[in-house]
């Protein structure tokens, strides 16, 4: 414990797929009597916001390192999202065409600790000398990763205690773990499947309170509980759409062809929630397309025939925004375009995303032609940021947390820097799941999290523990900020890429 510390140890609970006002519901109801007791005494926030797009990646490593999404060779993660193709700005023609990753592939989970790359790190990486332990957090680099015996929400927990009560079992020390991360996939398992209002979805948060209890019993019975702070949070929210949609279809009559990575043949590549991520063929697949290709899309399988591709996805049923990078875009500064359609307006609205700077430094600016695309106008406090000109996530954040798209032109901006990134991003408002990837439709989720409604970018977030956490109801705060939050706890300074901010 080096002398600026005022605690010793730090375990973070990632439960996937829990929206702030469920869990802060629960709380109410004196369902989880052991986080009720950590919100009470410690610091709590029913309005954390969360990284966009609200998948569990970006959102679950963002929480990891305190950074979001940009241009990675730099600075931040190279982690854009769920689903993305390996191609680089400037391009660079390798030996094998492009991969497409996609993390609900096993094999693929394992190349995570790359994937974020070199300009980022991860809490354990950041917080100096110790023992660190992951129970079946796959952001592991720079821990100990442990799976238990049985899969269950309770046995996970049990492994951190255990960590605590035999720290040998699992490092060559007798220390106990300096920073431990709990992540539990099944309460996202069972959303999906069953939906936020199941009794099963309920009953699994119910018992991750039963296992911290006895995970809390146990560290003040070894003397820890007075040294430790444990953190709640979850990567996303959720919401239930309204209608499912199969797009396969709509593509195959039109001729596109699906990229296939082995061949480097092919026209595209997508998948779409209800957020829609497109990657098209350039001048090779090596090659982000220009605008200018994209309104000119040359088929490869329909002789020649050629395809706008902007008029082709307006009319995806459901879709309201469209947005795509300048051809100019460099990591420093760019323009990200901005298109939207309702029905109650005659012509399409337009706007543009200027951005400058790179991490925490990143400042942005929203510029709509005639009417605001987000609605901010409407509200007496986000209206207050429409004032053309640059702000920080920190002002975003301020303005607009507590409205439908929190510090979306921060995170918009944040995605399209990286070169993993789509040619073409489509977004409902949640009212059609389309459960498409990669060439076919899947099962569509009728319950699900994607979009930048408040509903699918709020989570809960809880400090507690020991008596050094102050006693704090926030506003709002960022997922990004736990990282840093933490490490002022253990003493610890935080990476240059972290953009959070502590809140302690």
């Amino acid at each position: 414990m080096n002398s600026k510390a005022k605690l010793k140890q730090a375990i973070i609970i990632i439960m996937d797929d829990v929206r702030a006002s469920h869990l802060f519901g629960l709380i109410d109801k004196g369902k989880l009597p052991n986080m009720g007791v950590l919100a009470e005494k410690g610091l709590s926030c029913k309005n954390c916001i969360t990284s966009f797009p609200s998948v569990t990646f970006p959102s679950y490593p963002n929480i990891v390192t305190g950074s979001y999404s940009g241009y990675f060779k730099k600075l931040g993660s190279g982690i854009p999202a769920y689903h993305w193709v390996d191609r680089d700005i400037p391009p660079k023609e390798k030996r094998k065409y492009p991969f497409i990753r996609n993390y609900d592939n096993r094999s693929h989970i394992w190349k995570i600790g790359k994937d974020l790359g070199k300009n980022v790190a991860t809490i354990f990486e950041q917080a100096g000398e110790g023992n660190f332990l992951s129970s079946v957090n796959v952001i592991f680099r720079g821990s100990e990763f442990q799976v238990p015996d049985e899969f269950q929400s309770r046995y996970i927990f049990k492994t951190v205690q255990t960590a605590f009560e035999k720290p040998k079992e699992f490092f060559s020390s007798n220390e106990a773990p300096k920073v431990s991360i709990i992540y539990i996939p099944r309460t996202d398992e069972l959303m999906h499947e069953k939906g936020f209002d199941h009794p099963e979805y309920i009953k699994e948060i119910i018992e991750c309170d039963q296992a911290l209890g006895q995970l809390i019993n146990s560290l003040k019975k070894k003397g820890y509980f007075e040294e430790t702070v444990i953190c709640i949070v979850s990567d996303h929210g959720n919401y239930k759409a309204q209608k499912m949609h199969d797009l396969e279809p709509f593509f195959d009559n039109i001729g596109l062809k699906q990229y296939l990575p082995k061949k480097g043949k092919g026209d595209f590549d997508a998948n779409f929630g209800s957020v829609g991520f497109f990657n098209f063929r350039g001048e090779t697949w090596f090659h982000h397309p220009t605008r200018s290709h994209m309104e000119n899309f040359e088929l490869t399988g329909m002789g020649k025939k050629t395809l706008n591709l902007y008029d082709m996805l307006w009319k995806i049923p459901g879709v309201k925004y469209l947005y795509y990078a300048d051809d100019e875009n460099r990591p420093e500064k760019g323009i990200i375009h901005l298109e939207a359609r309702f029905k109650n307006k005659d012509k399409p609205l337009k706007g543009r995303i200027v951005y400058e700077g790179l991490g925490k430094n990143q400042k942005t600016k929203y510029i709509f032609d005639n009417e605001d695309l987000y609605y901010y106008i409407n509200d007496n406090k986000a209206q207050n940021i429409l004032d053309g000109n640059f702000h920080n996530i920190e002002e975003w954040m301020e303005y607009t947390s507590h409205v439908d798209f929190p510090m979306f032109i921060d995170q918009l901006s944040r995605y399209f820097k990286n070169p993993r990134r789509c040619d073409i991003m489509l977004s409902t408002c949640a009212e059609y799941a389309f459960g498409y990837e990669h060439g076919h439709t899947g099962t569509p989720h009728m319950y699900n999290h994607d979009v930048a409604l408040k509903d699918s970018m709020t989570v809960p977030l809880i400090i507690g523990g020991s008596q050094e956490i102050p006693n704090i109801n926030l506003k709002y705060c960022k997922t990004t900020d736990l990282v840093p939050s933490l490490l002022s706890l253990l003493g610890e300074e935080p990476h240059k890429s972290v953009v959070g901010r502590s809140l302690l």
